[in-house]
């Protein structure tokens, strides 16, 4: 009998806005794979099955093969649920594995996950759907043992920037175990690779695996020294890239000169200048000189030539974040900016550090843009905030995305709609401090 995981996002969502707009919080990617990757590599045996907010459904099945919200499950010998913001735990995946009785494991009351033996009434499926997440933890707790334990999880954007040297590390070490590396990548120490890629400088070569079918021209620097370097499918690199691992680069994108240092690069993306601990979700543009990081960005994001975000104070202070209106305190000293979907960025614009930046924003910065966070929607020049309305945000959505031969889906135009009408209507918080 088929065996079902359950991954789900809970009701902290928020807390990764802008990013999870328009994706559930699994779908954030620190390393090579997504969070709900992952976990589901984890129980390979496992048929993954993926929940979320009920609006995003459509969205999510565009992306992934696996059912979405479904709510049937005959025949099911047991059930594996886990939270999609776990961060990648071992120990825990192992003893989800042996548990031979029902198991609800909470972290200071969250739900983390648990094992059940059998199929989820429909009522406790409804309370997933629904986002019940204390109806779902009382309905479990009647045929389960309670087990309390600590564990991390990702809360912020900056937690997920903070891990990516570790998950592009583990990752690699995932897929070399997984799969014949050979038959795909090239590693950076073996004896064919100055006949395939002349002119490159290798440094410390065996941690760094490339693509059969990437191009990288002479002039490149690839350095494995302080983590491993994974260049996928049809990945080009120009001349004057020096890549310092661990660094992830998507299939597709293209690197266009600079200095890459410990950043996780989505597919299809154009990258240049200086990037620093970022993560890229795709489709995105940073074509130009100019600095970005400790960011976190999302699909199809464009900056404008010399676009630069700070990303460390002056006065060597915790870094304040603004996340859906409120100031937090990041415990960090660094932290750059966190910028939605669709955003866009005028030659020469200056990012304060934190700021938070909505979907389909267009940024004019005449000097510094000090705000905090940006809503959706927001067309920013020189401090003024003037709506930017949504016939003509999609008609430019739809422009961009048709030069990579993609088209705006029903789904993705539904969501853009209802985040326009409900963005929040409150002013950024730019007080300095």
């Amino acid at each position: 009998m088929p065996q079902e995981l359950f991954i789900f996002e809970d009701n902290r969502f928020i807390n990764f806005y802008p990013i999870t707009l328009l994706r559930p919080a699994y779908f954030l990617r620190p390393g090579i794979r997504y969070l709900y990757e992952t976990m589901a590599n984890s129980f390979a045996e496992y048929n993954t099955n993926l929940f979320c907010r009920k609006k995003l459904c459509g969205l999510v099945s565009e992306k992934t093969a696996c059912p979405v919200n479904k709510t049937v499950f005959p025949n099911t010998e047991g059930t594996v649920l886990l939270n999609g913001r776990l961060r990648p735990e071992p120990n825990l995946f192992a003893a989800l594995h042996k548990a031979d009785a029902n198991v609800l494991i909470l972290s200071k009351g969250e739900l983390v996950g648990a094992k059940i033996f059998g199929a989820l009434s429909l009522e406790e499926i409804g309370f997933l759907i629904e986002m019940n997440f204390d109806g779902l933890i009382n309905k479990l707790k009647d045929r389960a043992e309670v087990m309390e334990i600590e564990i991390g999880f990702y809360n912020y954007l900056w937690d997920l920037v903070d891990d990516i040297d570790r998950a592009v590390g583990d990752d690699v070490s995932y897929l070399k175990k997984s799969q014949d590396i050979s038959e795909s990548f090239i590693i950076g120490s073996g004896k064919d690779i100055s006949m395939a890629f002349p002119g490159v400088v290798f440094i410390n070569g065996e941690n760094i695996l490339i693509s059969r079918d990437a191009r990288i021209l002479p002039g490149v620097v690839l350095n494995g020294s302080d983590g491993p370097i994974y260049i996928d499918s049809e990945v080009f690199v120009e001349p004057h890239t020096y890549l310092i691992g661990p660094v992830y680069v998507g299939p597709k994108s293209r690197l266009v000169g600079g200095k890459i240092t410990g950043c996780s690069i989505g597919p299809v993306c154009r990258i240049g200048g200086e990037v620093e601990e970022s993560i890229i979700q795709g489709y995105s543009n940073k074509y130009h000189a100019g600095f970005l990081g400790h960011a976190y960005v999302g699909e199809w994001v464009n900056f404008g030539a010399m676009t630069t975000n700070s990303d460390l104070r002056n006065d060597y202070k915790n870094v304040r974040a603004s996340v859906h209106g409120e100031i937090i305190d990041t415990g960090r000293l660094k932290v750059g900016s966190f910028i939605g979907d669709f955003t866009k960025t005028a030659i020469g614009t200056l990012l304060n550090t934190g700021i938070n930046i909505g979907i389909a924003c267009n940024i004019l910065g005449n000097g510094l843009v000090a705000e905090k966070e940006i809503p959706s929607f927001t067309w920013y020049s020189s401090g003024r905030k003037h709506e930017y309305k949504i016939p003509k945000a999609l008609e430019t959505m739809e422009k961009s995305m048709v030069r990579r031969g993609i088209k705006l889906s029903q789904p993705l135009k539904d969501n853009l709609q209802e985040i326009f009408r409900n963005r929040l209507n409150h002013e950024s918080n730019s007080e300095q401090d």
